[in-house]
């Protein structure tokens, strides 16, 4: 009996392996704040140095969900995805309300999101509410995050009258 639990534990350790990381040792596919932060210091390293600009009101965005697409190779990512992730922490969005999407150097990932999305360039920060797609910002924001974020629209009606 253990050696068959034993056996399973170690096929599913290796799927998910292969899933998380490409062979370039890119974290791929769906991944969690934590996993990022604590396991690219770059990414950690932007994170705790960025000061989030609280001159601008966001808590529009707590009734959103965001989808980030990125890539841990991408030096753009290195730079935005922290400090998105920090300006998401300084409203108190919780985690369900982000999905981090890790691509490879293709810009595609194991469940093809990235078509899904009609990705273009990373990063990719697409906001939703109720299931609509209400705005993105791509690359790099025209101002500031914070600025881009405080312009998008504050709720679906305004994006359905436009």
């Amino acid at each position: 009996m253990f050696k068959t639990v034993f056996f399973l534990f170690l096929i599913t350790s290796n799927i998910y392996a292969y899933e998380s990381y490409s062979s370039k040792g890119d974290l791929l596919g769906d991944t969690q704040t934590s996993l990022l932060l604590n396991n690219y210091p770059i990414f950690e390293k932007n994170y705790k140095s960025y000061q989030v600009d609280t001159t601008y009101n966001l808590e529009h965005l707590k009734h959103m969900e965001v989808v980030i697409l990125f890539g841990t190779w991408c030096h753009d990512s290195k730079r935005e995805v922290p400090r998105m992730l920090k300006i998401l922490d300084s409203i108190s969005m919780l985690p369900d309300q982000i999905s981090l999407i890790a691509l490879d150097r293709n810009k595609t990932e194991p469940k093809d999101r990235h078509q899904t999305y009609n990705l273009k360039y990373t990063p990719t920060f697409i906001f939703f509410q109720n299931g609509f797609e209400i705005g993105r910002i791509v690359e790099k924001p025209s101002t500031s995050l914070e600025n881009d974020l405080a312009i998008l629209p504050k709720s679906l009606e305004s994006v359905v009258e436009d």
